[in-house]
């Protein structure tokens, strides 16, 4: 967002910033290292899980099943 910023601003004010930026970006004070040094603060990644295999649960089918046979015992159904 601030390139965007900089790029609107004339060539003289570029030149002007990009002097005090550079002397910031020198002094800068470097991060102290973590307590434990061998210890990586990063979570490892995620195993990949595949998803179970598809059944077809449909608890209404022993009952259509019944009735069916039932109804083709009966004579209603051919």
């Amino acid at each position: 967002m601030l390139d965007r910023l900089v790029a609107l601003l004339p060539p003289g004010l570029r030149e002007a910033l990009r002097i005090p930026a550079a002397r910031l970006s020198v002094g800068r004070v470097q991060p102290k290292p973590s307590l434990l040094p061998d210890l990586d603060a990063k979570p490892a990644p995620m195993p990949v899980v595949a998803p179970p295999a598809a059944t077809n649960d449909n608890p209404l089918g022993s009952v259509h099943e019944a009735v069916e046979r039932d109804l083709r015992a009966s004579g209603h159904l051919r």
